[in-house]
């Protein structure tokens, strides 16, 4: 899979670290060209003007064009990161790596501008003449992140295991889910309820993908929708679908009803899952208060939903059982881009 170009996402907040996709280029391109180095990845947020250096989303990766070997690995660099790969993708590495854009020796290439060579010149410069080396980018390569490949979420970083974080709407603390391609709870199977750091948006249909068993009561096991028994699994017990819920409740509109009516402009394009409130018989996993995994039971105990918040929450999840004291293990719940396969997730 090859990432969408990223879009030109303006420095909106300050920090005082780089985040783990920059770190993680950093420290690759370092390696792999070992007569370049480094110019640093973070400015003081005091210092004039917008730059992803003060929100941890750029690399100054020293490579002076006065020393031939740092120059070639320079070029070598961009030339592989906007090179056609076999399947005909263009740009394909600098897009995997979430490249918003490169600035070296005069010239910049965007990726919100198809990455066509462009001839740059400092803001603060009248003339190349009268402009400084650094300036004009003849010591090092400029690059900046978009806030997905910042933020370990595009497919380069993911390939190589590196920790991301969630992508959050520019300004709010509303995950993105275009942005992130995947993000996580825990639920111990203990029944504690946990609840994201961030909010899901009203109106955005989010894709929900849960994995893993639990062991509960004597020695019985469970998975998000399922119980073993014998011969089959068999679905838990929980409200009819047609019954009231928690969505009707805070929505006034039928089930499967969401603002986005399977288009909004962000998220994922699906009608929302079934939803049943659970029973105090229930054993599975509650997600946003309700069980939304339909009837089947899954060989790989792996099971997919789609949910549109009626209104802006966090994300809960919960391990229902009566009495849950003596369960042991985990289950998890992943949200996911629709192009994260499910199998992907179940190994994680």
């Amino acid at each position: 899979m090859v990432d969408r170009p990223s879009s030109y996402d303006a420095q909106t907040t300050c920090r005082k670290t780089p985040r783990p996709g920059t770190v993680a280029l950093a420290a690759w391109l370092q390696k792999t060209y070992p007569a370049t180095g480094s110019l640093g990845m973070i400015r003081a947020c005091g210092t004039g003007g917008t730059s992803e250096h003060k929100d941890g989303r750029a690399f100054d990766w020293a490579a002076d064009v006065k020393k031939p070997k740092a120059k070639k690995a320079a070029y070598d660099f961009i030339r592989k990161a906007l090179a056609t790969d076999a399947a005909g993708n263009q740009h394909a590495l600098a897009r995997r790596m979430g490249i918003m854009y490169f600035i070296y020796n005069d010239t910049i290439w965007s990726s919100y501008r198809g990455f066509t060579p462009r001839p740059y010149l400092n803001s603060g410069c009248k003339t190349k003449k009268k402009c400084d080396r650094n300036l004009r980018h003849k010591n090092h390569v400029h690059i900046s992140l978009g806030f997905a490949g910042a933020a370990a979420q595009t497919s380069w970083y993911r390939a190589r295991g590196v920790k991301s974080v969630p992508v959050h709407f520019a300004g709010t603390s509303e995950l993105d889910p275009d942005s992130t391609a995947v993000t996580g709870l825990t639920a111990p199977a203990t029944g504690a309820t946990v609840a994201s750091t961030y909010y899901l948006r009203k109106g955005v249909t989010y894709r929900f993908v849960a994995t893993g068993t639990v062991k509960y009561g004597a020695g019985l096991v469970g998975d998000a929708n399922c119980t073993a028994g014998t011969p089959d699994w068999t679905a838990t017990d929980r409200l009819p679908v047609s019954s009231v819920s928690a969505r009707w409740l805070s929505t006034g509109k039928q089930l499967g009803w969401h603002p986005g009516g399977g288009n909004s402009s962000s998220g994922s394009d699906h009608d929302d899952s079934p939803y049943a409130l659970p029973l105090p018989t229930s054993h599975g996993l509650v997600v946003a208060g309700g069980l939304m995994w339909g009837t089947e039971c899954r060989a790989d105990h792996t099971y997919e939903a789609w949910y549109t918040p009626p209104t802006r929450q966090k994300l809960t999840v919960k391990y229902v059982d009566l009495p849950a004291g003596d369960n042991t293990g985990n289950l998890s719940l992943y949200v996911a881009r629709d192009d994260i396969t499910a199998a992907s997730l179940a190994r994680k």
